[in-house]
């Protein structure tokens, strides 16, 4: 009682106090699912405890706890992995569930049409999440799996949901990395470039052979919804240029789009950004 009797009259003497009300179980909880977050191969009780700077007797009861309410998985090796609850949670979001619906029949229409697999993924706590995806018939085709999620700036439907970001989230999202003045400049130009071209195309980050293309889902006043994405191997004979894949995949996008409201079209199609 004493604690919250001093953190009180802190606050009011210091102006306002964003951790006066912190409640250190929960801190630690959110450390942990943080931390795992960036880590997909799992990490065991010491390397948690040392890369947040805490002792193995402070975070052995937090991650059973978490272990027995489904928030993360445990190996055989003692590692401990984030499990897809809080997945599984977010998509229970009203926002989300209309997006995935709205998305799923031009999702199935565009894999029909390419012969690729197509997913969906959404801005959630400056991390791109992955939220639906279709899967297509043919014998070799890249798939991601839903609940995947990673940093905005290392994957390529990352950049374009980074892209569609105001000035002040970007430098939000920038402060909390590690990266270099000199890389966070020479990103921007290419989130410049995607702005200004409405979609992007690079090779896979992760698999050597593979291209991405992905492009933004915009609501109403253009404010960014998700980001529809297309990853495909070139196969013998394919071109190296897919104009196909990138026309299907930002035709299918402005009809998402479409279901939330007019979609303007060239010198209408002014970019407004919202916070």
């Amino acid at each position: 009682m004493a604690s919250t009797t001093n953190k009180t009259a802190s606050k009011s003497a210091g102006g306002n106090d964003a951790r006066s009300y912190s409640v250190p179980a929960v801190d630690k909880a959110l450390d942990v699912l943080e931390l795992l977050g960036d880590a997909p191969r799992g990490m065991s009780l010491t390397g948690i405890a040392d890369a947040l700077g805490r002792t193995k007797q402070e975070l052995f009861r937090v991650l059973v706890c978490l272990h027995e309410r489904g928030y993360l998985v445990r190996d055989e090796g003692q590692f401990y992995h984030l499990s897809t609850k809080l997945f599984e949670i977010g998509s229970r979001h009203p926002s989300t569930q209309t997006l995935v619906a709205r998305a799923m029949p031009h999702m199935e229409r565009l894999t029909g049409q390419l012969g690729e697999s197509c997913h969906l993924t959404m801005v959630v706590q400056k991390r791109m999440l992955v939220v639906a995806r279709i899967e297509a018939d043919s014998d070799v085709v890249l798939t991601v799996r839903v609940g995947a999620s990673f940093p905005l700036h290392t994957r390529t439907s990352g950049l374009v949901g980074l892209a569609y970001q105001s000035d002040h989230r970007r430098q939000e999202y920038w402060n909390q990395t590690d990266e270099t003045p000199e890389t966070i400049a020479a990103c921007e130009e290419r989130l410049a470039s995607i702005r200004e071209q409405g979609h992007a195309v690079a090779d896979s980050a992760t698999v050597i052979g593979a291209r991405d293309c992905a492009t933004p889902i915009l609501g109403s006043g253009s404010s960014l919804l998700g980001v529809l994405c297309v990853s495909y191997v070139q196969r013998v004979g394919d071109p190296v240029e897919r104009p196909d894949i990138i026309e299907a995949v930002v035709e299918s996008a402005r009809a998402i789009s479409a279901e939330y409201g007019p979609v303007p079209a060239g010198d209408e199609a002014d970019l407004v950004i919202h916070d």
